[in-house]
């Protein structure tokens, strides 16, 4: 029997894993993970950004520690996870412009880096870029909808890294300190959490047939994570409000533009983004119009004609950014909190010994230190000591509708 069972073998419940050996959890972990290997699903299948610009305090916190960890990691561990401070650029039009510049005071006064950026400079970071819509034609911009841009708002201190060695290095570390006491139990994938008729955590049932008791349990399995519960207990008020949302990401070659190489993780219009990798670029974007669910399927044609369009009307030049083959365009999936999106983290307020890290709605990845030392302090202490803020994620804010409404999601 274990102390305690983490289900998710991605970059939430190996941050958890790592932060509770470290501060000195003494009890049996056993993580579950439904695939072969660890850090499978949204972990390896991000966008592998992280960036400390957000409109909720809990978020900017969260990721100011995190960044930090991120950059301290080669230095305390050994392991290069590809840290690179690139900088996030995002660039608006006059309509949220004014949001930008009236919420700046709030990153100041919270240590966020940030600087607002004339339209006619952002040229300066991504060369070929046109603030204007002049040399797009009427009738293409009656599809595109585009519109001048206002300004932009850089991070310096944002950037990129590699998500999946990070969470491998997680489980590896964690299972060298403390061998006896950490099971990793891979092809496990949960039917259900066995909960008894007081609410209270016996055990997991696996879809092979093999029951594992015990009375606690984190659930940090991202978008799957509702299903679980939903598959548990037929209760609707202890249900997650979280969907599984696929996000499109595709590599591709990079445009014959100088310097094009050295700029920042660009936000443009109608929420495309796009980054270098590896003499690459990585472009990503959501159909805000597609169904919920667990289809990852990729579409060439999505990217083809329509996210190309939008880059290649604001810089002329990215039509030639061509999908490098088959095997380089893959769907990943956000656990979307479709009240507010942000996390949910802390005690499920009606099954006892169940502790929720999930319903990220994108940015888990470039959180995962931080709520990984969270949930520790949590569980040992009792309280969140390093990041107080925390507690602004409990369950109980959407029974109660004081939602934690997060608006810089991309």
């Amino acid at each position: 029997m274990s102390d305690m069972v983490i289900i998710g073998g991605g970059i939430i419940g190996g941050a958890i894993l790592y932060y509770l050996k470290e501060k000195g959890f003494d009890g049996k972990i056993t993580i579950l993970e439904k695939n072969n290997q660890l850090a499978q699903e949204s972990t390896s299948l991000s966008a592998g950004g992280f960036r400390n610009i957000w409109s909720t305090k809990v978020n900017l916190c969260l990721t100011n520690y995190s960044i930090t960890a991120f950059k301290n990691f080669k230095q305390e561990t050994g392991v290069n996870i590809g840290f690179e401070q690139i900088g996030y650029l995002f660039t608006y039009y006059e309509k949220e412009w004014k949001n930008i510049v009236d919420h700046k005071h709030i990153w100041d006064k919270n240590n966020v880096n940030v600087e607002l950026i004339k339209p006619e400079e952002i040229k300066k970071l991504v060369p070929g870029f046109e603030e204007r819509i002049d040399h797009i034609s009427k009738e293409e911009n009656e599809v595109l909808n585009m519109d001048n841009i206002a300004g932009g708002l850089y991070g310096p201190d944002c950037g990129a890294f590699n998500p999946t060695t990070l969470t491998n290095v997680y489980f590896e570390k964690s299972k060298e300190k403390c061998p006896e006491k950490v099971e990793i139990k891979l092809n496990c994938k949960v039917k259900r959490i066995l909960i008894d008729a007081n609410n209270e955590i016996e055990g997991i049932k696996l879809e092979n047939g093999e029951t594992i008791k015990c009375s606690n349990v984190i659930l940090a399995a991202g978008a799957w994570s509702a299903k679980i519960i939903n598959d548990s207990i037929d209760e609707e008020n202890v249900q997650l409000p979280i969907v599984p949302w696929k996000r499109q990401l595709f590599t591709v070659k990079m445009p014959k533009i100088d310097k094009f190489s050295e700029i920042p993780m660009t936000i443009i219009d109608d929420e495309v983004y796009f980054r270098p990798e590896a003499g690459n670029l990585i472009v990503g974007r959501a159909d805000n119009e597609q169904t919920f669910g667990f289809d990852t399927t990729v579409d060439r044609q999505y990217y083809e004609d329509y996210m190309n369009y939008f880059m290649s009307a604001r810089i002329p030049g990215m039509e030639y950014c061509r999908i490098i083959s088959n095997a380089s365009m893959w769907g990943g999936l956000y656990a979307h909190n479709t009240k507010d999106k942000n996390a949910i983290v802390g005690y499920h307020p009606d099954i006892k010994g169940l502790f929720l890290a999930t319903g990220f709605s994108g940015h888990g990845v470039m959180e995962a230190p931080a709520i990984g030392l969270s949930v520790a302090e949590k569980l040992i202490d009792g309280e969140y000591k390093t990041i107080p803020e925390v507690n602004d994620l409990r369950f109980e804010r959407i029974k109660e509708n004081k939602l934690i409404i997060e608006t810089i999601i991309i």
